[in-house]
């Protein structure tokens, strides 16, 4: 299946590892002009910033690993030695949008994966005591998050929930920002990962040996959900509050056909691809990957 949408994931049997991105295609026939913008998923990271570990500044936004671009939730800061260390971020979303730059004018979402704890060779056995892999994203459910080897799937992005619209969550020391995140552990260490952006983003769960979960992919199609009214978008850090309805109905022109989404087919940095097709006939085909979710969007020009 990965190689027949020319994913590039390989089946790795590992604890403590980051989620894979998405992938979505489909086809719109557009009867008039309409002007397009892209998003580009960055990767998550898997890093530190300081040479420490489980303190107040560790959870500091200035010593955050940051997520990918699009979205991606940072991961805390940990150094427990040279042969420890480390946290992953999560990935960005890949998506277009239509008539306006900004996430409620968005038509077509890849989600992307979540970042995982701390990984140890020698201990970073698939399912062992120590694994906090991250989730893959993609899929109209985002995937959630493994916590000492047992995934959880209590708290997941979809089509109308998630940590916030278009953002993954960000490591806590305590608990999530969100009324509908996990708790945490504070008495476990900072290593602690990023969830993926999406559609809606994916839940973190703030524990020194949990992952972090993956978003969800959308497209706007007839049988598509459509959060009613104002929807919230609050950032990674869930500092700010801006809220607005969906720009688009079923009814406005812009609903994708022949919809396939896949999770957790794409590792690395987004790559979008756009084919303009007149009467069945390719004319024009277009690859991006500019700066971790894979889709694909054919636009068809009705004459």
């Amino acid at each position: 299946m990965v190689r027949s949408i020319h994913g590039n994931t390989q089946c790795r049997k590992l604890g403590s590892r980051g989620g894979a991105g998405g992938y979505i295609s489909g086809y719109i026939k557009l009867d008039s002009p309409v002007t397009a913008y892209a998003t580009i998923g960055g990767k998550g990271n898997y890093s530190f910033t300081r040479y420490s570990e489980h303190t107040d500044a560790d959870y500091l936004p200035e010593n955050l690993v940051l997520g990918g671009y699009g979205g991606g939730g940072a991961a805390a800061n940990f150094y427990g030695s040279i042969t420890n260390y480390g946290a992953g971020s999560g990935g960005g979303q890949t998506a277009v949008k239509f008539k306006e730059n900004d996430l409620w004018h968005r038509v077509i979402v890849s989600g992307a994966g979540g970042g995982s704890d701390n990984h140890i060779s020698g201990l970073d056995i698939f399912s062992g005591p120590d694994d906090g892999s991250g989730g893959a994203g993609g899929g109209l459910e985002g995937q959630g998050f493994w916590i000492d080897g047992n995934l959880t799937s209590d708290f997941i992005a979809n089509s109308t929930f998630g940590f916030t619209f278009g953002f993954g969550e960000t490591a806590q020391k305590d608990k999530s920002k969100s009324p509908f995140g996990r708790k945490g552990e504070g008495v476990r260490h900072s290593d602690r990962a990023g969830a993926g952006s999406g559609w809606f983003g994916g839940f973190a769960s703030h524990s020194g040996n949990g992952g972090a979960g993956g978003g969800s992919s959308w497209a706007l199609t007839k049988d598509a959900i459509i959060p009613t009214g104002p929807i919230s978008s609050r950032g990674t850090l869930f500092l700010y509050d801006k809220s607005l309805p969906y720009a688009f109905t079923k009814e406005s022109g812009y609903l994708f056909e022949g919809v396939t989404t896949y999770p957790g087919v794409w590792d690395g940095n987004g790559r979008l691809v756009i084919q303009i097709v007149d009467e069945n006939e390719l004319i024009y085909a277009q690859q991006f990957k500019v700066d971790s979710a894979f889709l694909s969007i054919g636009f068809s020009i009705h004459v």
